[in-house]
């Protein structure tokens, strides 16, 4: 199974206790949760139910045949994966690393504690899953690298099979030139002539060696170096003025080095071919080649010294294309493991936020109940506030959905899953009545608000959930930070190229020190545990994300105790999918006003 959840819930898990008592509360918690949950009463019937099953995970009792059927399973190649967690009773003597030496991945103490009996089994599956798809990922690697080297050998037999037939048709060449000189010796009439022919057959040699496309060194055995061609010289950058002998030329490739070697040991036969294959050389300029060397005995001087000819194939450009393709291949695999941890993150917050919600909901709905009741109950003493803490608790409610909300936005931007929903209405009107739905609450806390605007109409295309979500954002901050009596201004700026969008409020601004991290996720100005105001820190970040995701830009001018000026450009752009229904969306907003503003303002305590 690729899929951990389905894994999960048809794991089967493997109880030997034998203990009927720890075998009956152990099945009896497993099964609320997983179906496929059998037990044994004896060590003996739980290996072979092992041997024959195979079970995703084992709960195994923690004494000392405990230990040596752990160590068993753990010394067999077909079980030493599968997770075992031991049962560990308070009344078995038994020490905590005895049970991990013997190859324990996790134990549960009794008496057993439901929560940590299901959270226990359900990470070492999760583990055991991670762990198996990882086999398959190497096994997998492992069969491409040896398909990868099968063509390398062939590919490599397939060279050594055509330098076997160049070196045949050089013997072939070797022995017609032996055949004519036995000719030449024979005859002496037709020396002269003879003479001649050999100088122009010389002299096409010289051309062709000195011209070859590929580098080419003629030397004696005794490391003499007889010629080397242009090639040779332009890639190196050297002549033969600069290094005469093959001794020296040990310091610009091995080949040489190994020449000399050998030549102190065994001599250098006219058949005999050496000191084929790759080496890497050196140049003047000091960059490194790599050459493919492929090298021959080509005759006899006539004080009886060998002559060997040295040919390379400079394959310096192929070997940067097979790194290069190495590199690629390894960033590939990087980037396909990033995008698979980004989809796996993206599926534990969404797990997350729905476990989170559901007890949420739950207490609302307790809560709604709870008023509805408190409406029927009489106080003799009227001075009691009947809601004060219900209003709390609804409150604190309010705040948790909105935290985990921001979250999984936050999740959501950084795996590039938020979808913006751009079309095309008027910034002004939306604006404002954002600013004027919150009038009144901001009046309620002693703040006054005023909203003006330089033009009434400017149609352009952004997301009118998403601006929402940014206005209520630096709204609430405005009045969490502005104290009574204090003001709160929002303003439109019409632009050629963006509408720019001004909250500003006269609270108690932001220290300098701070303004550069103030967008950044976490960050709160006022760390210390006795701060006036709540928040989580990734309001802003959220905000700034939001904002730069329809194209704009945000920024912030304050002065500590002078209040602070948070700064929106949206570009002035359209798109093509039609005009923004703007009235059904205010009726939208209407309906939703009080749940909003309890939501996005609930980190605002009186």
């Amino acid at each position: 199974m690729d899929d951990v959840e389905d894994f999960l819930n048809n794991a089967s898990i493997l109880i030997i206790d034998d203990s009927y008592y720890n075998i009956k509360i152990l099945t009896m918690i497993l099964r609320q949760k997983w179906h496929n949950v059998r037990n044994v009463l004896s060590y003996e019937m739980g290996m072979k139910s092992v041997m024959k099953n195979h079970p995703d995970i084992i709960l195994l009792k923690s004494s000392a045949d405990g230990c040596k059927v752990c160590e068993t399973f753990k010394c067999n190649d077909k079980l030493e994966k599968i997770p075992i967690i031991f049962i560990n009773n308070k009344n078995e003597k038994v020490d905590i690393d005895d049970l991990f030496s013997a190859g324990a991945d996790d134990y549960i103490n009794m008496p057993i504690n439901y929560n940590e009996v299901i959270i226990r089994v359900t990470t070492q599956l999760k583990l055991y899953f991670m762990n198996k798809q990882m086999w398959k990922y190497s096994e997998k690697s492992y069969n491409q690298i040896s398909k990868f080297n099968e063509k390398l050998m062939k590919d490599n037999n397939d060279l050594k099979e055509q330098v076997r037939k160049n070196n045949q048709q050089l013997e072939e060449i070797t022995d017609e030139l032996k055949e004519f000189n036995v000719m030449l010796e024979e005859e002496i009439t037709e020396r002269t002539k003879t003479e001649e022919a050999l100088r122009e057959s010389e002299r096409k040699f010289r051309y062709s060696i000195e011209e070859a496309p590929v580098p080419v060194m003629i030397y004696a055995e005794d490391g003499e170096v007889m010629n080397i061609n242009k090639t040779w010289e332009r890639i190196t950058g050297y002549t033969i003025k600069n290094i005469p002998i093959t001794s020296k030329w040990a310091d610009i490739s091995d080949i040489f080095k190994e020449d000399s070697q050998c030549s102190e040991n065994i001599p250098y036969s006219f058949e005999e071919k050496r000191n084929d294959g790759e080496y890497s050389v050196k140049t003047k300029s000091g960059c490194v080649k790599v050459w493919n060397f492929y090298s021959a005995c080509i005759g006899k001087l006539s004080d009886g010294r060998n002559v060997i000819i040295r040919v390379a194939m400079d394959i310096t450009e192929k070997k940067r294309m097979e790194e290069l393709q190495k590199s690629i291949e390894k960033e590939r695999m990087r980037l396909f493991e990033i995008k698979e941890y980004d989809r796996v993150k993206t599926d534990f917050f969404a797990n997350i936020s729905h476990e989170l919600r559901t007890p949420i909901n739950v207490i609302f709905s307790a809560i709604q109940v709870h008023k509805l009741k408190l409406k029927d109950c009489n106080f003799n003493d009227n001075s009691v506030d009947r809601y004060k803490y219900i209003n709390i608790m609804e409150q604190n409610c309010y705040r948790l959905l909105r935290l985990v909300n921001n979250l999984i936005d936050i999740t959501k931007i950084d795996s590039g899953y938020i979808v913006i929903n751009e079309i095309n209405c008027n910034i002004i009107s939306l604006i404002e009545d954002i600013t004027l739905s919150v009038a009144d609450y901001i009046e309620n806390k002693g703040l006054s608000v005023v909203f003006d605007t330089d033009i009434e109409e400017k149609i352009i295309a952004c997301d009118p959930e998403k601006m929402e979500r940014i206005m209520l954002n630096l709204l609430s901050n405005a009045i969490k930070f502005t104290l009574r009596g204090g003001s709160i201004f929002v303003n439109v700026e019409n632009g050629t190229e963006s509408v720019c969008i001004r909250v500003k409020d006269t609270g108690k601004g932001i220290p300098k020190e701070k303004l550069d991290l103030i967008f950044e996720r976490f960050v709160q100005v006022d760390k210390s545990l006795t701060r006036e105001n709540e928040g989580s820190g990734i309001g802003l970040s959220l905000v700034k994300a939001l904002v730069e995701l329809q194209g704009g830009t945000i920024s912030v001018n304050s002065k500590e105790g002078y209040g602070s000026e948070f700064i929106i450009h949206i570009p002035c752009k359209l798109v093509n999918d039609g005009e923004f229904n703007y009235n059904s969306y205010k009726n939208t907003m209407k309906k939703s006003y009080i749940e909003k503003v309890n939501l996005e303002f609930s980190d605002i305590y009186n």
